[in-house]
């Protein structure tokens, strides 16, 4: 039996026909209709979450796992504010979160009701799509709200993919589930224009003697790392692990020798994708002001990372990397490929191989030496700030990361959500503030064993260290980098997850081990520091 409430069934009866699977659901009682809808609807999975903040990013993790739109419902009030940093980080990863908030009449708002307050146009820019969903009383109201709820799952499609927001108004009685079968409703398609880049798009690349193709982050694709790998070996490509498999192309130890040196300056930049971590990369491309540059763009908008971008092509990644990968002819310079290549062997082969005396640096290392020895098919997460950059020194295969926006909070929990979707292990690398930052990802009943937890703890936020001209200031410590002395141990204590620790190489080596190989009946925490 289903919802008494008309909009409630209809919106149920759409999210199924488009597509939604997974509904990530927090607790209230003016959301319980659509709470009661989703988890009696036997073509949707519902996964509790009580910290709204959590449930967000956790809902970003299974729709990173799965490629498919993922819904997160929420009460009404400041539960749906909590969202706000999963949506803003869904928006620029391109990721179709349906955002669906139960309200209050809309006769009561700005009455200084309980749990009322403006939630129509909450997310403001970061979502498609906004719409509040009329209550159902005659058959022009049910049109309404049939096309809105249309409009609103055909808005998630566009520009790759973007969250939206569905506003739910229900009055009392909340409570009545009498409806013993979901309205057959109208389902509006959407033919999305198909892209063919011909050859005059891609043609600049394939005329230029030293062109350089740069990629930012991507949506994880094993075919795009195959054509990448094939490209690379006509031309000059510059990415990290967060665009395609095959570990870092470009290393920060290289800016010295190659900015300003015009044997490796290129004539041509295609730049792909989105975010990338190194702003030493970025300054780089900056510094290239009198080189034609292509920016690929698959939202349609302006995106100027190099400051001098001359063409905007809009289309995917895919499809240009694969259209190029189908011309076999190009002008590169072989001269000028090699010594590039070059450089980049010459910085991998300093690092990869060699010990850091930094414990946290060193348990990245062997992490991923870890990774590479074996044949089993595992997942990555990293979190943001000095994690990341470890990950981009040391990781030969593609890594996840919240990397739209940068921020700290939601990487346990993206990582937790990713890891319910998947059978294989699903490891997450952080740092200490965003690790208890989201502690709550792990007060979460979903979690299963296959999630494996590697902790670098040095009791600040680390990254603050390296900021030059910082060390100046006596707030650094306690105010800026929020110097602490928490352990993780209570924490995994209170939650059932199996805790290790590790303080010397030799402890490291034994812990990833069993991070790796250990049979749990629960999530696994290896705390470094």
């Amino acid at each position: 039996m289903y919802s008494s409430k008309e909009n409630v069934n209809i919106l149920t009866a759409l999210l199924v026909a488009h597509g939604v699977r997974h509904v990530v659901v927090c607790p209230g009682s003016r959301n319980a209709p659509l709470v009661h809808n989703f988890y009696v609807c036997p073509e949707l999975q519902c996964y509790p979450v009580t910290d709204e903040r959590s449930a967000g990013f956790f809902a970003l993790g299974i729709s990173q796992a799965t490629n498919t739109a993922v819904a997160v419902c929420v009460t009404s009030g400041t539960a749906l504010l909590n969202v706000s940093p999963a949506v803003a980080e869904a928006s620029f990863q391109h990721r179709p979160l349906v955002v669906i908030s139960a309200d209050r009449p809309q006769a009561w708002i700005g009455q200084l009701d309980g749990q009322t307050m403006p939630q129509d146009n909450a997310f403001g820019v970061f979502v498609g799509k906004c719409v509040c969903l009329p209550e159902v009383s005659d058959d022009e109201s049910r049109w309404h709200c049939n096309r809105l709820v249309n409009e609103a799952l055909l808005s998630m499609k566009k520009k790759g993919g973007i969250p939206v927001h569905i506003n739910v108004p229900i009055s009392e009685p909340l409570f009545d589930f009498s409806t013993p079968s979901l309205p057959v409703e109208r389902k509006i398609e959407m033919a999305l224009p198909s892209c063919h880049i011909d050859e005059i798009a891609i043609k600049p690349l394939l005329d230029a003697r030293r062109p350089i193709i740069v990629i930012g982050q991507l949506k994880r694709c094993e075919h795009l790392s195959e054509v990448v790998s094939e490209l690379k070996k006509r031309f000059v490509v510059l990415h990290e692990p967060l665009s395609v498999d095959g570990g870092a192309t470009w290393f920060d130890s290289m800016f010295d020798d190659i900015a300003g040196n015009d044997a490796y300056a290129p004539d041509f930049i295609l730049y792909i994708g989105d975010t990338v971590v190194s702003k030493l990369l970025k300054r780089y491309l900056r510094t290239l002001s009198c080189t034609n540059t292509c920016m690929v763009s698959e939202d349609g908008d302006v995106h100027d990372v190099t400051m001098h971008m001359n063409t905007m092509l809009i289309s995917s990644a895919e499809d240009v990397l694969t259209a190029i990968s189908e011309h076999k002819g190009n002008n590169t310079d072989a001269e000028f490929h090699a010594r590039w290549n070059g450089e980049i062997n010459r910085c991998r082969s300093q690092f990869l191989p060699i010990s850091s005396e930094n414990i946290h640096e060193e348990a990245v290392r062997l992490f991923e030496q870890e990774i590479d020895k074996r044949s089993e098919k595992c997942y990555v997460h990293y979190a943001n700030s000095t994690s990341v950059r470890y990950g981009c020194i040391y990781a030969t295969h593609y890594i996840y990361v919240n990397r739209g926006v940068n921020g700290i909070e939601g990487s346990l929990s993206t990582a937790a959500g990713y890891s319910v979707a998947v059978n294989e292990k699903t490891f997450i690398v952080t740092g200490d503030l965003s690790f208890f930052y989201d502690a709550n990802a792990l007060w979460n009943k979903n979690l299963k064993n296959n999630l494996r937890i590697i902790l670098l703890n040095n009791g600040c936020g680390g990254i603050f260290s390296k900021l030059k001209g910082l060390e100046n200031s006596p707030s650094r410590d306690d105010c800026v980098a929020a110097s602490h002395n928490t352990s993780a141990k209570g924490l995994c204590m209170a939650y059932g997850v199996e805790y290790l620790a590790a303080s010397s190489r030799e402890e490291l080596s034994a812990c990833l081990t069993m991070l790796f190989d250990k049979e749990t009946n629960s999530p696994m925490l290896l705390e470094v520091g």
